[in-house]
């Protein structure tokens, strides 16, 4: 089962940099960065909606609902956020340089989500072999956005 998921971790990242290329074009056809981002989301949610009916998904309770903590409601904006900004990136940086900084950041970001516990995380502290792989993370994110 492992493998299988790993594959498919891999299989996102790929899903992830077609994404991109496909908002940027999107982007200069239309242009606007704008109308890209919403119709991705909009192809998106058309997408996720079919599937909750085909796998005939209840509806929330109104209760449930009510009881979502705020920053739950936030997920979409940070997503139209990132594909905001990698949609108006990606022709100007290249596609490699952005992701390796997208990676960085991500990596930075979740080695303190896991040191701390943040939004529930299970705590797991940081060490050398870590500190390590970020540094050379981020090592490569400098080597490939130097001019």
């Amino acid at each position: 089962m492992k493998p299988f998921l790993l594959l498919l971790l891999v299989l996102a990242g790929a899903a992830i940099t077609t994404q991109s290329a496909v908002n940027s074009q999107l982007r200069g056809a239309l242009h606007s960065v704008g109308w890209a981002v919403f119709i991705s989301y909009l192809g998106g949610s058309l997408v996720a909606g079919a599937l909750l009916l085909l796998t005939r998904t209840p509806l929330p309770a109104l209760a449930e609902l009510g009881s979502l903590k705020w920053y739950y409601w936030t997920g979409g904006l940070l997503g139209v956020g990132y594909v905001l900004t990698i949609t108006f990136s990606l022709q100007r940086v290249g596609a490699a340089s952005l992701f390796a900084l997208v990676v960085a950041g991500q990596l930075l970001t979740a080695l303190l989500y896991d040191q701390l516990g943040v939004l529930n995380l299970s705590r797991s502290p940081l060490s050398s072999s870590k500190l390590v792989g970020v540094a050379l993370l981020v090592l490569g994110a400098y080597l490939l956005n130097r001019k």
